[in-house]
């Protein structure tokens, strides 16, 4: 398959809805609906990458519905659930200095501040006020992402993350 590094997953197809092909739109992104600001969404049919066009798109209060071009009937469309939506890396806005995607934090090697070793960044979660490293080592840490308070330094050269933590808590 094509280079996956390049490709960045901003979703997931859900449940057919209704009988017009419309299929339920299942965002990874903060706020929900910035998945729809990405273009050229991509999906892995048949073991090939390959491009869906929408067709047409519905917001409202419970989720995003979405028509994809040569999936017209709900059992046609039936056949994207589960399927992963990715886009381009390069569609991604830059950052300010100091700010990260979560998929540039997730593998990076942990440390403390005295150089112990505490895991890898396995998830991160998404508290409400502020997110959690998960990190798995001999023992599972979960750090909130506090920068300058619980993360002194994010290294993306060295893919290594210093932490103000103790490696018993």
């Amino acid at each position: 398959m094509d280079n996956d590094l390049a490709w960045l997953v901003v979703g997931r197809f859900g449940r057919p809805h209704g009988i017009k092909g419309f299929i339920t739109v299942h965002s990874f992104t903060e706020p929900r609906d910035n998945i729809l600001q990405y273009t050229n969404w991509h999906a892995v049919l048949k073991q090939q990458r390959q491009p869906l066009d929408l067709l047409q798109i519905e917001t409202n209060d419970k989720g995003i519905l979405v028509q994809v071009a040569g999936y017209p009937e709900r059992e046609q469309v039936a056949n994207l659930t589960n399927l992963d939506i990715a886009v381009s890396a390069v569609q991604l806005p830059s950052l300010q200095p100091g700010d990260y995607y979560w998929h540039e934090l997730i593998g990076m090697e942990v440390i403390s501040a005295q150089g112990s070793t505490l895991g890898k960044v396995i998830e991160i979660l998404s508290t409400g006020s502020n997110d959690v490293l998960v990190i798995e080592g001999i023992k599972r840490h979960l750090i909130p992402y506090l920068p300058g308070r619980f993360v002194l330094e994010v290294n993306k050269e060295q893919k290594l993350i210093k932490v103000d933590w103790d490696m018993d808590f």
